[in-house]
């Protein structure tokens, strides 16, 4: 059994140095060549789509963080159970207000995240530029 291991061992090592380096070499830039020219494919089509889903989900997270629905589909409940027309009325101005402060966190939030989808777009042409005006 260590003798039949011992000969694979060595023919494998035979057919390793027959193997010329130079053809290994060959097929690693060949590799690396495809890698820098499907990049610009992935970034615009399967990586744009990632950004802009885990935008939308980091997004949604933060509208879950304000409860900025929640905030609005309780606009016309009372708060504390005050039934009467004071307690109502406090109650629909102090939502309100709260509706209005959360909306603008959202929108500015909102903002930045679309800025960073532009960003994303815009990155590989700017990076391209800057090797093209420094060179």
């Amino acid at each position: 059994m260590l003798k039949k291991c011992a000969k694979i061992i060595r023919e494998i090592y035979l057919l390793m140095a027959k193997v010329k380096v130079s053809k290994i070499f060959g097929l690693v830039l060949i590799d690396q060549i495809k890698i820098v020219l499907y990049f610009p494919v992935w970034w615009y089509s399967l990586g744009f789509f990632k950004a802009l889903k885990g935008t939308w989900e980091f997004v949604k997270d933060f509208e879950q963080t304000l409860g900025f629905s929640i905030w609005l589909k309780n606009l016309f409940v009372p708060i504390f159970g005050q039934r009467d027309i004071a307690g109502r009325i406090i109650s629909f101005f102090l939502r309100l207000f709260e509706i209005v402060l959360r909306g603008f966190a959202l929108l500015i939030f909102v903002i930045v995240a679309l800025v960073f989808i532009i960003f994303w777009l815009i990155l590989p042409i700017f990076v391209i530029y800057q090797i093209i005006i420094h060179f």
